[in-house]
């Protein structure tokens, strides 16, 4: 996998989500890359077992500093707010420090996210894309993969933000919409 994917996936069921994420967490802890998992805490719960039911332990690789779990709720409203909007400047700040600490151990990064998602399905579309577009900024300063989640609702399903969302990806690797 290279380095500069933006990965899509859009999902029905939560047993698909953990699946895909999962697979691509999964993937990247068995190539030694230093993975961040930006999920809600009950995803979290469930990529844990999906970690464990692999054979790996989540508690030692985030001591290992190998996975490094977030949680979505709490780090959104870091940069964005209700009123005001996405705080570019902190965005950037906070995530290229984070992405240079997950780098410091010399192996590829890759990250899964869903505060997109939960931007969308807070009701907030344009600062969903406008979060994907920052993503795509950091890409340009920093090599990393990103896997983003949108469960199928009717903001993946109108044809104008489907659009957006497939022009900002590198791919699409599930169309559950």
């Amino acid at each position: 996998m290279s380095n500069s994917e933006h990965i899509v996936h859009f999902f029905r069921s939560d047993e698909e989500y953990v699946r895909a994420a999962g697979y691509f967490l999964r993937e990247g802890l068995l190539a030694h890359e230093t993975c961040v998992a930006v999920a809600t805490a009950e995803h979290h719960r469930q990529l844990d077992r999906y970690l464990r039911e692999a054979g790996l332990d989540p508690d030692t690789l985030s001591a290992e500093y190998r996975y490094v779990p977030l949680q979505a709720e709490q780090l959104l409203p870091t940069f964005c707010d209700a009123h005001a909007g996405i705080d570019q400047d902190r965005f950037h700040r906070q995530f290229n420090q984070l992405i240079i600490q997950a780098a410091s151990r010399g192996q590829p990064v890759r990250l899964f996210g869903e505060m997109v998602s939960l931007l969308a399905e807070q009701g907030r579309p344009a600062l969903a894309i406008q979060l994907e577009e920052l993503w795509n900024e950091l890409s340009r300063q920093h090599s990393f993969s990103l896997f983003c989640a949108y469960k199928v609702s009717p903001f993946t399903e109108n044809p104008r933000y489907r659009k957006l969302l497939h022009s900002i990806h590198s791919h699409v690797v599930c169309e559950g919409a």
